[in-house]
C-alpha cells in the first residue's frame, strides 16, 4: 500500500478508485481482499468516521461491501454504547443500498470467520427476516440464506424453529419468540416462509425480484440522479445557469439575488473546510467558448469558486485573465504565475480551476510544479478541470499532468470535488470536518429512506 493512503483523506480517495471485488472462494477459506490492512487501520483509527465513509459520494460499491464486512466482523467488546449506536446507523444504510446477493456474500464470509457477535447476528437476522421479498430470496438463494441464518441463530436453534413452525402441535411460542420472531416486523409472515427453507421435495423456483429491492434506496442516495441527455448551457446546475444568463444578458438585481440564493443552498449541503484555501481561477479568453458553449466553462468554474468560498472562510481567489467579482473572460492563461502567487500566501491547499488551456507559456505550469519539491514546498496543489459535458476530450487540456486531476461539469459534482480536495490533506481538523459532514449526510439519507419505506407500504 502507498503510505499516502494511510490518512483518512487518502483512504477516501482509495475507496473511490479501487474496484477489486471481495473474493469468497469455494475452498472454505476466509474472504480475500488486498486492502484488508488499510481498512483495519482506518477502523482502528476512527471507527465512526470509517463507518460514515460508506455513505460518502463516489465510493465504489465494492468498497462499501468491504466496510460493511469490517463493521460486522469486528467485536465491540468494551466499546461505548453511544459509539455502538452510531455504527449501527451506517450499517443499516449499507444493508439497504447494497445488492442482496452482495450482502449474502458478506454474511457467508462472516460465517467462515466465525464472527458471531451480538450486533452481527442481529444484523443478519433483521436483514433476512424483514426483507420485502424474503420468500423469493429464500427460493432463489436457499443454501446461502440457510447458512447465514444458522450462523446467526445456531444450527440447532434454527432447525428447531423450522421444525416447530412446520408442525404447530409441538410449537413453543416462547422459544420461537426468543430466538426468531422478536427480530421480525411481520412474525406471521416469517412463520409461513421460514419452514420453506428446510422443506423437502420439489421446490418452486423463485422469480429473482429480491435482487431489485435495493435500487429504490440506491436511487435516493443521489448518486444515480438523472443527468440531462442533451447538455445545454442552462441544465448543468442552477448556479451555472444563472451565471450564463448574467454573462450573456448583463447584470440585474433579480439574477444576482438568485445567484446568491443558489450558492447558499448548495454550500449548505457540502463539507466545510476550516483551513486556508487558495483558488487559482482561470478567467482567460479561452474559457469564454463559442456557439452553444459560450460562457459555459467560465460559468461552471465560477460556480465552483463561489461555492468553495462559502465552504471555506479563509479562501482567497487569484484570478487569471479577467477581473472583477464575476470576471469576464479575457487575456492569456498564465496559470504558473498565479500559482506562485497563491503559494506565497502559505495556504493549506491550492486549487487551480481551469478549462485546461495554457496558452501564454505552454508547459510552464508543469515546470513550476516539478520545481516545488526542490524548494521544499509541500503544499498540495490540485488541478480542477471545468468541462461542458462528462465526455469532453481532455487530451489537449493537460497543462500539468504531474498534478492530481479532478474533473467536474455539473453542480452535482461539487461534493465529490470538495471531498477529493480533502483527500489531499491530513490532520484532525480535516477528519472532524469530514465526520461532521458525513453525519449530516447520513441523517438526510435516513430521512429519505424512511419516506421511501412509507411510500412502499402505501403502494
Amino acid at each position: 500500500m502507498d503510505a499516502s493512503q494511510y490518512t483518512f483523506g487518502g483512504f477516501l480517495d482509495h475507496l473511490r478508485r479501487d474496484r477489486l471485488p471481495l473474493q469468497l472462494r469455494r475452498n472454505g477459506q476466509p474472504a480475500q481482499w488486498a486492502d484488508e490492512a488499510l481498512h483495519q487501520w482506518a477502523y482502528q483509527g476512527n471507527p465512526e468516521l470509517y463507518a460514515l465513509l460508506g455513505v460518502a459520494s463516489g465510493v465504489q460499491p465494492e468498497q462499501r461491501l468491504r466496510i460493511l464486512y469490517q463493521l460486522l466482523r469486528v467485536s465491540r467488546a468494551g466499546m461505548a454504547k453511544e459509539l455502538r449506536r452510531q455504527l449501527d446507523r451506517p450499517i443499516a444504510v449499507l444493508l439497504r443500498i447494497l445488492p442482496p446477493d452482495s450482502v449474502l456474500t458478506v454474511f457467508l464470509a462472516l460465517r467462515r470467520d466465525r464472527a458471531n457477535h451480538k450486533h452481527t447476528a442481529k444484523a443478519i437476522l433483521k436483514y433476512i427476516l424483514n426483507h420485502p421479498h424474503f420468500e423469493d430470496m429464500a427460493r432463489c438463494r436457499r443454501l446461502a440464506v440457510v447458512d447465514s441464518l444458522e450462523h446467526a441463530m445456531g444450527k440447532n436453534v434454527a432447525r428447531a424453529c423450522a421444525k416447530m413452525l412446520s408442525s404447530s402441535e409441538c410449537a413453543d411460542p416462547i422459544y420461537l419468540r426468543r430466538h426468531l420472531l422478536r427480530f421480525a416486523r411481520e412474525p406471521e409472515w416469517v412463520k409461513q416462509v421460514f419452514p420453506l427453507l428446510y422443506a423437502s421435495g420439489p421446490r418452486t423456483p423463485g422469480q429473482g425480484t429480491y435482487q431489485l429491492v435495493h435500487t429504490q434506496y440506491a436511487d435516493r442516495m443521489g448518486e444515480r440522479r438523472e443527468r440531462p441527455k442533451t447538455i445545454t448551457a442552462t441544465n448543468r446546475g442552477d448556479i451555472s445557469a444563472t451565471l450564463v444568463h448574467l454573462y450573456r444578458g448583463g447584470t440585474s438585481p433579480q439574477l444576482q439575488q438568485a445567484l446568491d440564493r443558489y450558492v447558499e443552498v448548495a454550500a449548505r449541503e457540502l463539507p466545510v473546510f476550516a483551513g486556508k484555501l487558495a483558488i487559482v481561477l482561470d478567467a482567460s479568453a479561452s474559457t469564454r467558448g463559442y456557439g452553444e458553449r459560450e460562457y459555459c466553462n467560465i460559468a461552471q468554474s465560477m460556480a465552483l469558486t463561489l461555492v468553495l468560498q462559502k465552504c471555506c472562510d479563509r479562501a482567497e481567489v487569484f484570478t487569471v485573465g479577467g477581473s472583477g467579482k464575476i470576471p469576464i473572460p479575457e487575456g492569456s492563461s498564465d496559470l504558473a504565475s498565479a500559482t506562485i502567487c497563491a503559494l506565497e500566501t502559505q495556504p493549506d491547499l491550492v486549487a487551480i480551476v481551469s478549462d485546461g488551456y495554457e496558452n501564454l507559456y505552454p508547459s510552464d505550469l508543469a515546470r513550476v510544479v516539478a520545481t516545488l519539491p526542490q524548494l521544499n514546498l509541500r503544499t498540495p496543489v490540485v488541478f480542477c478541470h471545468s468541462k461542458f459535458t462528462n465526455n469532453d476530450d481532455l487530451s489537449l487540456r493537460q497543462p500539468a499532468p504531474n498534478l492530481p486531476q479532478i474533473e467536474f461539469w455539473h453542480q452535482d459534482d461539487f461534493e465529490e470535488v470538495i471531498l477529493s480536495l480533502f483527500s489531499l490533506l491530513s490532520g484532525s481538523h480535516v477528519e472532524a470536518a469530514m465526520q461532521n459532514f458525513l453525519r449530516q449526510k447520513l441523517e438526510a439519507l435516513e430521512q429519505r429512506f424512511s419516506s421511501a419505506t412509507e411510500l412502499a407500504k402505501t403502494a
